[in-house]
Formats: C-alpha cells, sequence, structure tokens
C-alpha cells in the first residue's frame, strides 16, 4: 500500500485519535455515540487500511503517514 494514498474517514481518524490517548473500545463508544461493536468493526477496517494487527500498530503507523501530527 505504500505509495498509494490511504484513505481514513472521519469517523475513523477520531478513532485513531482516541486510541491514541489511551481510550477503550467501550469508552470510544461512549464517546462516539456508537455501540461497541461498531467501534471494533472499525478498528477491524483501520488495521487493514494501514496494514497492522494492534492498536500500538495503528498509532505507530499513523504517525508514521502523518496521519496523527
Amino acid at each position: 500500500m505504500y505509495g498509494t494514498q490511504i484513505e481514513i474517514t472521519p469517523i475513523e481518524h477520531q478513532i485513531i485519535k482516541l486510541i491514541a490517548n489511551e481510550q477503550t473500545n467501550k469508552m470510544i463508544a461512549e464517546e462516539l455515540s456508537y455501540s461497541q461493536r461498531s467501534i471494533e468493526y472499525n478498528i477491524q477496517t483501520i488495521c487493514k487500511k494501514l496494514e497492522v494487527q494492534t492498536r500500538v500498530g495503528i498509532v505507530c503507523k499513523a504517525y508514521q503517514l502523518h496521519i496523527l501530527p
């Protein structure tokens, strides 16, 4: 996926920021008024887009790709 623009939706971007702030799936769901299952699905989608397997991987890759400042 390198050299290709990775499209992150606004909700995915919010989720990435909250993961970086050490929020649990339950906390993210409550803050964004989504179900916990919806957050879990979004995190799986983010992992696929960023080609990572963990929440730590999401944060690291988000910084590498300048998704997070």
